[in-house]
């Protein structure tokens, strides 16, 4: 079962552990921390420099949650103490509340939470370097709101190299704040932004601009009895804080539930896609899922979304992410979680969209796991090059097992059996989470109440596009990209990279699209503006070193 997490409503270092790496038996996995007589739990995930993986969690060894963390290299070593960093051991709650994990684009961790140093529960994030440094100090940022308190933080690292963090107050009725912070973790509002309406505004979440402004979208609570659905809304702000948009952006005309959390994902032109749970249209007692997008001039694909699938026999649910960007030329993958009405059968179904909001693989989506008596639940995917991976948890109670299944761009499956096992273990599994693809792998983490507990995970690898191109060992951040998602790519090159250096360019599909030598210098622009929309493979190859670098345009 889901842990529900409770929240207001609306330099490398030189010595490695040899005590965990990647292994392929599915039946131990890779431990990120281990406990006997503690409790580790909800982890979060993030992708770090050269392959690697960030990996967070609360954990409760002496009475109180500390906040620690881990960083796995790309072959799955614990770079930090196997206990794991201790980020925060400030007093915390006897609960834990929702928080969020991000990297910054530039190698580093931002981690943003909640705990009791000032006597209430009040906003804290944390900067971590890949060396396990503390760029924003020991005690990282305290992010107050006057007059209230704070919970369930969400991070967005800028595209200027700032960081904004929004949460929900517990103010009655409940608003959403945000705060911009510098590089070095300085506040740059003189007061935080504050949304408020007539009823609780909460659940808001942060997508970058390439401008270094954001977008802030949040669920402002339709009001009455209970737990009352809300309606989701967005505002565009600029680098120093302010509104862009006339008016606040109705996301959808449908309303969406009290427990549902929805996670945008960026566009790549400073506006985003978000997937949700809504009502189906066409019979009032089942869930369906919309998806909409949400342009960076504030337009949408329509009024309510795109309709994933037109069934009025089945029940459907978003999950994880919600969705996964394949390119803009490729469009979107979006899982369903589908049950019959009485959610006695279970099955994995997906479906594709273009950026224009059209369904591409029909008006059904097409089955992956055929429904069931097994519960059978898709928890996250994540984009490749020529479709997704998906996640997914089975089995009853204390048998709970992992397994991912590959679809191409038709949602026809990729391997066969369509299933990979990720973790046999009978335990109970919660918070599986995947990275996004790095150097032709994703990482799969989660909670699991084996013996010992704790946070265990998994790589899926050969991941990479069709040409025979293999990802090569790590090379210690010799080559990136100055921004990305970027009309045209900006590569900036280490000393390593600076004499006689080819570059080559791939798209999607293998093909070469470009080729040069690239001149003497650290930052080298590619003129590669004119290609069409999507995600390219850049190998980059001097002085005995080679490294790829995803860029998405």
């Amino acid at each position: 079962m889901k842990r529900q997490l409770l929240f207001l409503a609306p330099t490398l270092l030189t010595v490695i552990s040899s005590h965990a790496q990647w292994t392929s038996d599915v039946s131990v996995n890779t431990t990120v921390r281990a406990v006997n007589t503690a409790e580790a739990a909800t982890p979060m995930t993030t992708t770090g420099p050269d392959g690697s993986t960030y990996i967070s969690w609360f954990e409760n060894g002496s009475g109180e949650y500390q906040l620690r963390m881990q960083r796995l290299d790309a072959d799955g070593y614990r770079t930090w103490p196997d206990s794991g960093l201790v980020v925060s051991s400030h007093p915390q709650n006897s609960a834990i509340f929702r928080y969020d994990l991000q990297g910054d684009g530039h190698g580093n961790a931002i981690v943003a939470f909640q705990d009791e140093r000032t006597g209430a529960l009040d906003i804290v994030a944390y900067k971590i370097g890949p060396d396990g440094s503390f760029l924003w100090g020991p005690d990282g940022v305290e992010l107050p709101t006057p007059g209230t308190t704070g919970l369930a933080p969400v991070v967005a690292a800028l595209g200027n190299g700032n960081t904004a963090i929004a949460w929900t107050t517990n103010d009655s009725p409940g608003k959403a704040a945000a705060q911009v912070l510098d590089p070095v973790g300085a506040q740059l509002l003189a007061t935080p932004i504050e949304i408020s309406a007539s009823t609780t505004v909460g659940r808001p979440k942060l997508i970058a601009m390439g401008d270094g402004g954001f977008i802030m979208q949040y669920v402002v609570s339709n009001g009455g009895f209970g737990l009352p659905p809300g309606t989701m809304y967005a505002m565009r702000y600029n680098a120093v804080g302010n509104a862009i948009w006339a008016n606040a952006v109705q996301v959808s005309s449908k309303s969406i539930p009290f427990f549902f959390f929805p996670e945008p994902v960026a566009d790549g032109h400073d506006g985003y896609y978000v997937a949700f749970n809504t009502g189906n249209p066409d019979n009032a007692s089942y869930t369906d899922v919309f998806t909409q997008r949400v342009r960076g001039n504030g337009t949408l694909w329509s009024v309510d979304g795109t309709r994933l699938d037109n069934s009025v026999l089945i029940q459907k649910f978003s999950v994880g992410k919600g969705l996964a960007l394949v390119g803009d030329d490729a469009g979107l993958m979006v899982p369903l979680h589908v049950t019959d009405g009485a959610q006695g059968q279970h099955g994995v179904a997906v479906q594709g969209l273009d950026t224009a909001g059209n369904r591409l693989l029909g008006d059904l989506a097409i089955s992956v796991i055929p429904m069931g008596s097994t519960p059978v639940e898709p928890w996250d995917i994540s984009a490749i090059a020529d479709g997704a991976v998906n996640a997914h948890v089975s089995g009853d109670f204390g048998q709970v097992h992992i397994a991912a299944t590959r679809v191409g761009l038709d949602g026809t499956p990729f391997w066969t059996p369509a299933q990979r096992d990720i973790s046999t273990v009978n335990s109970n599994k919660d918070d599986v989470q995947l990275t996004e693809m790095e150097d032709g792998q994703v990482a799969v983490v989660w909670q699991d109440d084996r013996n010992p507990n704790g946070i265990y995970a998994q790589h899926i690898d050969s991941l990479d596009i069709s040409t025979g191109i293999v990802a090569p060992p790590a090379q210690h951040d010799l080559v990136r990209l100055e921004q990305n998602p970027a009309v045209a790519p900006v590569l900036l090159l280490a000393p390593g990279f600076r004499t006689g250096t080819d570059v080559q360019v791939f798209d999607a599909q293998g093909r070469s699209v470009y080729s040069a030598q690239l001149p003497s210098v650290d930052r080298a622009p590619l003129p590669l503006a004119s290609l069409p929309g999507g995600l390219y493979t850049i190998r980059i190859t001097g002085k005995g070193n080679t490294a790829l670098v995803r860029w998405m345009k």
